[in-house]
């Protein structure tokens, strides 16, 4: 007895793959909304201390708001990337250019969750959900070697979307994750 894979298909897998994009997105706005808020209580206890004369806890409050800040622009970068995923998904989805487009975005994933980000859980889960049906895509182009499939070549735009999204990555975030430890060393 032959045991055979079943094959997926593509289009429904690219359909997930965006869908957990943009659940990641979504997510991350959440949390976004919710450090906005928190700095802007923050912000008004900050004021009120400043104003009764306790000066300390007003600039504790500040270190803390300064912190939010940092976060939230780590956030938002993240963000960012992930509408990039997304519309490129949305792309590969139009022009039936699978393989090429989820391997990409596969190696990009895989740079996503090193962050620190992806261990707040409901990130890391829609990061893992995205992996697994990227992967399947990518698997898929290696197991239909003998079907010819209409694939054109990848785009250039689409290749300036996943070239921004990973100059973000390994600018604006893994350079963060250096200096912070470097500070949290330094500090011991």
């Amino acid at each position: 007895m032959v045991f055979r894979r079943k094959k997926k298909d593509p289009f429904k897998e690219t359909i997930y793959a965006i869908y957990n994009a943009r659940q990641a997105s979504m997510r991350i706005e959440m949390l976004m909304d919710r450090i906005r808020n928190r700095r802007r209580r923050l912000l008004e206890m900050a004021a009120e201390l400043d104003m009764r004369g306790q000066k300390y806890l007003a600039k504790r409050y500040a270190q803390e708001i300064a912190k939010l800040d940092k976060m939230y622009a780590r956030l938002s970068n993240l963000h960012l990337v992930m509408e990039k995923i997304s519309a490129s998904l949305e792309y590969a989805l139009t022009m039936r250019n699978f393989s090429v487009i989820a391997k990409d975005v596969l190696g990009l994933t895989e740079d996503i969750k090193r962050l620190p980000e992806s261990t707040i859980p409901d990130i890391g889960l829609s990061l893992t959900q995205l992996e697994y049906s990227l992967r399947s895509i990518a698997d898929q182009a290696t197991i239909s070697m003998d079907v010819v499939d209409y694939e054109p070549a990848s785009s250039s735009e689409v290749e300036k979307i996943l070239e921004e999204a990973r100059l973000i990555v390994n600018r604006k975030l893994v350079p963060d994750i250096s200096e912070g430890a470097d500070t949290i060393s330094n500090s011991v």
